[in-house]
């Protein structure tokens, strides 16, 4: 696993496609190692009014086992069933900032968090959800003997039209969308190696909230490309993203990573949304 999977970059580099340092379009690898801190960080920079920063994709393979909720799972009359099942399986319990459904993952997966406060409500959606869908999938496939394909496959868990699957039959790739008057939050959990507990807590968990699940459709790149890591994958995909979109690399604001990192959750599932709106980083 490559070095920035477990110590957040510092490092501010000269964009390449613009030859300047290009300190508002930022492009942030590794994770802080707490999921709950990891999550919260998101909605809190989504949630910023005075950033400095137009646009931020923050890359990272999670350190801690997390079952991530959406609002809507919560309203599931199974919520605490699952909860205890994830809990007792050794996973955070999150209830995440976007939407979609239920994504469990561990430090296998890669996640991707794009924020832009350019985009609109109008300019979100399912276009969105498209342009992000080809370009992974596109990086996907550059990756070796993957046939990334953009669409849902029958009975996969979270379900939706821009998963991206390996060769029709099993995902690997879900994304989830939030958007508010301050901008958008696109989501990615791209698995990598599915460990015998993800696979187990996702089919569990699924079961708990009354969701349909064919448990053959949990995949991830490793049962097709035996020697990609999670490490490589995010490499490539911060690879892309220096190159599409011309980000520059730099660091998360320090003043939002420590205020997420003050959580203390008292109650499980933890509600992101709930804490940062009551919570919001001093002077923000």
């Amino acid at each position: 696993m490559c070095a920035f999977c477990n110590e957040m970059s510092t490092a501010v580099v000269t964009s390449k496609n613009h030859g300047v340092k290009n300190l508002d379009r930022l492009l942030v690898s590794g994770s802080t190692t707490s999921a709950v801190t990891d999550l919260v960080i998101p909605a809190l920079l989504l949630r910023s009014t005075h950033a400095t920063w137009t646009e931020l994709v923050h890359i990272y393979v999670p350190q801690s086992p997390t079952v991530a909720f959406s609002a809507r799972d919560v309203r599931s009359p199974g919520i605490t069933k699952a909860t205890e099942i994830a809990r007792a399986a050794g996973f955070e319990t999150v209830v995440r900032s976007p939407g979609g459904r239920m994504v469990a993952y561990d430090s296998g997966a890669v996640v991707i968090d794009h924020l832009d406060r350019t985009t609109g409500i109008r300019h979100a959606g399912s276009a969105t959800f498209a342009a992000n869908a080809e370009s992974h999938a596109r990086v996907l496939r550059g990756l070796g003997d993957v046939d990334a394909r953009v669409g849902e496959v029958d009975g996969e868990y979270c379900p939706g039209e821009y998963s991206i699957n390996v060769g029709g039959t099993a995902k690997v790739v879900g994304s989830a969308q939030r958007v508010t008057s301050t901008g958008s939050l696109f989501s990615t959990v791209v698995q990598v190696t599915v460990s015998d507990r993800v696979r187990a807590v996702i089919a569990d968990v699924s079961d708990a909230l009354g969701y349909d699940l064919r448990r053959s459709s949990i995949a991830g790149l490793a049962d097709h490309a035996p020697a990609l890591t999670a490490g490589e994958v995010a490499e490539a995909f911060l690879n892309d993203y220096r190159v599409r979109l011309g980000l520059t690399d730099g660091p998360l604001p320090s003043e939002v990573v420590t205020h997420a990192s003050t959580v203390t959750p008292r109650e499980w599932p933890f509600h992101v949304d709930d804490w940062s709106r009551a919570n919001p980083v001093p002077g923000a």
